[in-house]
């Protein structure tokens, strides 16, 4: 028995998925084949067909869902036999995703344990209508909807994860790895799913977890044996906890040393946390602004930060010396292109060496949505622009009784990088809002959020070698070599 992972897009992203990596270390551990492919039909109609028994499993968020389905129903109408199965963080939230054509199983939740359980009944042919955690869907059409087990309380008892699944996946060689170290955040900020998924775990154990030290630090030296230049923690709150952020520190700077990054709060930043992580390595801090409004930062998103806590915390990063990048959010239900132009001053006042930034995407079943639908702003129907929009949020969902508002926040969001990277255009930025829409917007915002992206929000080199490794030129020649070194089993 194998298991496919398919991935959108995957030799011009290089995407990573860490919750891959720990179920692909899991099911290798136990004899069984697993790999990531190409999320395209012919692709995986090619692999399906070279070999034998095969699960295809699929990691979804929200903004790939529709185009994961479509291409599982081209798969399954030739492949019938193949099992398909959905997690991730789209189907733990909507598993009633089971009706759709060519869909399987859906698991909710944690994915290791489940994973493994169905692998290895499906290899040996017996029942899975059970098995906790999934939704399957029985011969007979029946849905078979089963509790999920309790929370994985000790994180260091998964394996390490398995960072070779995408090298081995990828037509060049890896730059930058991607790593979480803990599970779970204690806030409730209204655009994330925290709430619904502390629901579906309530009375199941501990939220919050995190691996120890010396966990993490033996997949880092994987990594760093492996040759990436550069590691991104992705956790929600990498500095939730002092003790462990000194001890993480102290050993990272002694045993890997490269550069990363970290996700960041404001209130939790201090300047013994900035000036350890800076000593250990730290090239980039990415903060959540997200609004200069107080009122919708805290009232509407529930952020629960004073504008001051922000500022101090930009100035504790950038005086350590770590690059300072700013999450931000335009667009949001109960504000306007005035309340965004107060996160676009507030992003000049802390001046981070980048601004990520983003319209609103309300989620159904998040706070925010359910106070944009109440107020008419948002509907059911809107979630399909959502379900296609591959993650990009380029433009505003929510519904406006003047066109010309809508015009100005998106036109503001294509400016938006660029003007925090030079700030003397701010008062440029005012008057050209108002234009039409238009292409150059749009190349101004790719090129702008591509420079910060790769020279400023990590080191040039890397950034380079990314770049270069996306090219046309870059995986035709990095294909040949990484085909050359390959290993007879990886081919």
């Amino acid at each position: 028995m194998r298991v496919l992972w398919p991935v959108h897009n995957l030799e011009k992203e290089y995407n990573q998925y860490p919750g891959v990596m720990v179920i692909s270390a899991l099911l290798r551990e136990h004899g069984f084949e697993s790999r990531v492919v190409p999320a395209s039909a012919e692709a995986l109609n090619r692999t399906v067909a070279d070999g034998g028994p095969t699960i295809l499993a699929w990691s979804a968020t929200t903004a790939y869902i529709r185009h994961y389905l479509e291409v599982n129903r081209a798969v399954k109408r030739d492949h019938p036999e193949t099992w398909s199965v959905f997690g991730g963080p789209h189907p733990t939230f909507f598993p009633e995703i089971i009706e759709k054509e060519g869909v399987d199983a859906v698991c909710v939740g944690e994915g290791e344990h489940p994973m493994l359980e169905m692998v290895q009944a499906r290899s040996a042919g017996e029942p899975v209508q059970g098995l906790r955690n999934w939704w399957v869907r029985g011969a007979d059409g029946t849905v078979h909807k089963n509790p999920v087990r309790p929370l994985i309380e000790d994180l260091d008892r998964l394996p390490r994860p398995d960072h070779e699944i995408f090298r081995r996946a990828m037509p060049t060689e890896l730059a930058q790895a991607i790593v979480i170290t803990s599970r779970g955040c204690p806030y409730r900020c209204t655009y994330c799913y925290n709430h619904l998924y502390r629901q579906i775990y309530r009375g199941k154990g501990k939220f919050i977890r995190r691996r120890s030290v010396d966990h993490v630090m033996e997949e880092l030296r994987e990594i760093k044996d492996g040759g990436y230049t550069f590691i991104r923690f992705m956790d929600d709150l990498f500095i939730l906890h002092a003790e462990w952020t000194r001890e993480f520190a102290a050993k990272y700077r002694e045993q890997i040393g490269l550069p990363f990054s970290c996700l960041v709060r404001a209130n939790y930043v201090t300047e013994e946390t900035a000036r350890l992580l800076a000593d250990a390595g730290c090239h980039r801090m990415t903060m959540g602004l997200e609004a200069g409004n107080d009122r919708l930062r805290n009232e509407i998103l529930k952020r629960n930060m004073s504008r001051q806590q922000i500022i101090d915390a930009a100035r504790l990063i950038t005086g350590a010396g770590i690059r300072l990048v700013t999450a931000n959010i335009l667009a949001i239900p109960g504000g306007s292109f005035e309340t965004d132009w107060e996160t676009l001053q507030l992003n000049l006042q802390c001046r981070p060496h980048f601004a990520s930034v983003a319209v609103l995407q309300p989620y159904p079943r998040t706070d925010i949505y359910n106070f944009a639908a109440e107020r008419g702003l948002v509907g059911d129907e809107d979630l399909a622009a959502m379900e296609g929009s591959f993650g990009f949020g380029l433009e505003a969902p929510l519904r406006y009784d003047d066109p010309r508002e809508k015009r100005l926040q998106e036109n503001l969001h294509k400016l938006f990088p660029l003007t925090v990277l030079l700030p003397w255009l701010a008062p440029l930025t005012r008057r050209l809002v108002k234009l039409p829409s238009n292409r150059l917007f749009n190349l101004v915002y790719k090129l702008s959020v591509s420079f910060g992206i790769h020279f400023r929000a990590m080191p040039a080199s890397t950034g380079l070698a990314i770049l270069y490794r996306r090219s046309r030129l870059g995986r035709r020649f990095g294909r040949r070599r990484t085909r050359e070194a390959a290993p007879a089993e990886a081919r």
